[in-house]
């Protein structure tokens, strides 16, 4: 499995990001000043979850405000608990539902040219992704794709 990130810039367009940018980023250790990318008050992240051939397997979105030039503490909390918290069905809650809203209308389109895939193979989507996973569990973002190797039949 692989991951490719893409991050929403300020003209609402998909761009992709390497890995250490948005690891940076998350944990902290780069400020948004640094990121190549020009955002806006919001991290958007899309992390496509790819299989060998790199068709992606699921998309995770996750969505953080940034406050004096970084994603705060309170930021990542609210994306762990749009990711646990559970209402009768799977992305009711409020916390989830604010994930998915505030995208580029046309993302789905953005995403395939990017991924270079027809937009009916965006089929599967998620919230947070291996990266917040790996904060949560305290290992690496290579150890939880081993994981989803383990669990995703291909």
């Amino acid at each position: 499995m692989e991951v490719r990130y893409f991050v929403v810039d300020a003209d609402q367009q998909l761009r992709p990001v390497e890995a250490a940018v948005v690891e940076g980023l998350w944990v902290g250790s780069l400020p948004v000043a640094e990121v190549p990318i020009r955002l806006q008050d919001e991290f958007r992240l899309v992390t496509a979850v790819c299989d060998t051939n790199l068709v992606p397997r699921i998309c995770y979105f996750l969505r953080a405000e940034i406050n004096g030039g970084e994603i705060s503490d309170q930021s990542r909390r609210d994306v762990y608990d749009s990711m646990s918290v559970r209402s009768q069905r799977r992305y009711d809650h409020p916390a989830a539902q604010h994930q998915f809203v505030g995208w580029p209308c046309d993302w789905t389109t953005q995403l395939a040219v990017v991924l270079d895939v027809p937009a009916a193979q965006l089929q599967k989507i998620g919230i947070g992704g291996p990266l917040v996973m790996s904060d949560l569990w305290g290992i690496s973002v290579a150890k939880v794709l081993s994981y989803f190797e383990s669990v995703i039949d291909e």
